[in-house]
């Protein structure tokens, strides 16, 4: 880190032209903030450490429903349960994409970067998204509309009908948005996306398709819980990716990633 004297300006500070700094530090050295240092590398170390401690508990809950023993707290391992580990795993992780969107928007509209709405709206997105996770809201949509126009098979889960239909607005509202990025983050961007969609939606259709449950039921065959876990697999996966992809982005503005603790 560059040794700023009381000269600089804070609007030097914010200068694209010094890729070293994100943030403002006061010109007087006494009242500096400490940092908060996060290497990008280490973050991915830690996101790959959690997603395959929660696959390997998953794995042991499907093997106790096929072999008939349980242990305690079972279900909060179960991918296919809502009010559990992986779940609200899955919120946090989306609510730290949230986060660090709202961060890269921030620094966008410092820049006066003509994309800086389509920053914010990504991470209003990811919000709603982790609210979502965390309470089920898009679950609501199931029965209404599978009763209404007797949906069966890969629509039984109706939900995905609504989630198709958005994966496709937004694909095409951000096409000039994705275009606009550099080589590498459209590569990290489509992939940790198509890995995401592919699991909440391709693979829930999939689970509709084979589920032998009635409603309020939980389906615990091998084949649905087999998929459930590729399912949620994939989610936690394509969204670990994305946290990587954005702290990547956030990473050419500095070589290290800094916050302000206030």
């Amino acid at each position: 880190m560059p040794n700023f004297t009381n000269q600089l300006t804070e609007e030097q500070l914010y200068s694209t032209s010094n890729p070293e700094i994100i943030h403002f530090y006061p010109q007087n050295e006494k009242q500096k903030k400490p940092t908060l240092k996060l290497k990008v590398s280490s973050a991915l170390k830690y996101l790959a450490l959690a997603a395959i401690a929660l696959i390997l508990l998953n794995l042991l809950v499907v093997i106790s429903y096929q072999l008939g023993f349980t242990f305690p707290a079972r279900d909060k391992f179960y991918f296919d349960r809502e009010d559990s580990l992986p779940t609200y795993y899955s919120a946090i992780l989306l609510l730290t994409a949230a986060f660090i969107l709202s961060l890269i928007a921030v620094l966008k509209k410092k820049e006066k970067d003509s994309f800086t709405i389509h920053w914010a709206v990504l991470a209003i997105i990811f919000l709603g998204l982790s609210i979502d996770e965390a309470v089920s809201f898009h679950e609501l949509l199931i029965e209404p509309l599978r009763q209404k126009f007797e949906l069966t098979g890969y629509l039984r889960f109706s939900w995905v009908i609504a989630g198709g239909l958005f994966v496709v607005v937004f694909g095409i509202a951000y096409l000039k948005f994705f275009l606009a990025l550099p080589p590498q983050m459209k590569v990290l961007f489509f992939v940790s996306g198509a890995i995401y969609v592919l699991g909440v939606i391709g693979f829930e259709m999939i689970g509709g398709s084979i589920y032998q449950g009635s409603t309020g039921v939980r389906d615990t065959s091998l084949p649905y819980m087999v998929v459930m876990t590729i399912e949620e697999t994939l989610e936690i996966v394509g969204m670990s990716l994305f946290i990587y992809t954005l702290l990547q982005y956030i990473k050419s503005y500095t070589p290290e990633f800094k916050l302000s603790i206030v």
